[in-house]
């Protein structure tokens, strides 16, 4: 999905709704972080990974590469910075 898809998607709603992401064994997060990450698209095959993987910009790959925008959230309930992180 783009920004531009996700925008006309999300203009469909009241925009005073808050955006949440799943927790980590559970419930929701308010979405606090937005950052622009590198990708290697398609570089995990695993059903429990994501299908794609975030890079460093020292590695290098021979699948395709790509810039995309991630939205996480912090728990403010958990201490361990670990798990609080989605």
């Amino acid at each position: 999905m783009s920004i531009a898809e996700l925008i006309q998607k999300l203009s469909q709603y009241d925009p005073n709704l808050p955006i949440v992401i799943k927790g980590y064994e559970g419930g929701y997060n308010d979405v606090s972080i937005i950052e622009e990450v590198n990708l290697q698209l398609n570089a995990n095959t695993e059903n429990w990974y994501g299908a794609h993987e975030k890079i460093r910009d020292s590695e290098t790959s021979d699948k395709p590469l790509c810039k995309a925008i991630r939205l996480a959230g912090l728990n403010p309930n958990c201490e361990d910075p670990q798990y609080s992180l989605h």
